[in-house]
């Protein structure tokens, strides 16, 4: 395991003693879509937002940012239904 590894045996001691009722929420609004176990010892959280690609010059000039979520009751579709282009920009 790497160092950015979180087992869910770590999850469950910062839960120990909290009530089954908690609200959970995630850092900039995330809302879970599904839990859902792909690998017998690796379980995967889904985002109801969808990920923004991130150019390779954006990238390039922003290392720092390894992902970027889409709030899509502010994104514009077009006439087809799909997501167009989405200004992620650095403040």
């Amino acid at each position: 395991m790497s160092d950015t590894d979180y087992t869910v045996g770590e999850l469950r001691r910062c839960l120990e003693g909290i009530s089954d009722d908690t609200k959970l929420s995630f850092g900039g609004g995330m809302t879970v879509y599904r839990i859902k176990q792909y690998a017998g010892d690796e379980v995967y959280l889904e985002w109801n937002e969808p990920f923004a690609f991130l150019d390779e010059k954006f990238r390039k000039n922003n290392p720092h940012i390894k992902v970027a979520f889409v709030d899509l009751n502010a994104a514009d579709f077009d006439e087809s239904g799909l997501l167009g282009s989405v200004d992620v920009s650095i403040r």
